[in-house]
């Protein structure tokens, strides 16, 4: 593969998401966003003898949490 354009410097990963709540009801404000592996946060719920981890980011926009638990399988 060949570079015909260096692109800026870049600290870990970063993908666009749009901002959609989902996994948290919906009514996301639809914006266009580039989530930084910095912006991702990870939640373990335990119920009784199950166990159950979120990931998600927090819309700048609007607040609210978009999982995005099936980007990483």
């Amino acid at each position: 593969m060949k570079v015909l354009k260096k692109g800026r410097a870049q600290k870990g990963w970063a993908k666009e998401f749009v901002c959609t709540c989902k996994g948290n009801g919906g009514g996301g404000c639809g914006a266009k966003l580039l989530v930084e592996k910095g912006d991702v946060r990870h939640e373990t719920l335990y119920y009784f003898d199950e166990c159950e981890t979120n990931v998600y980011f927090r819309c700048p926009e609007c607040g609210v949490r978009t999982e995005i638990k099936n980007y990483f399988g």
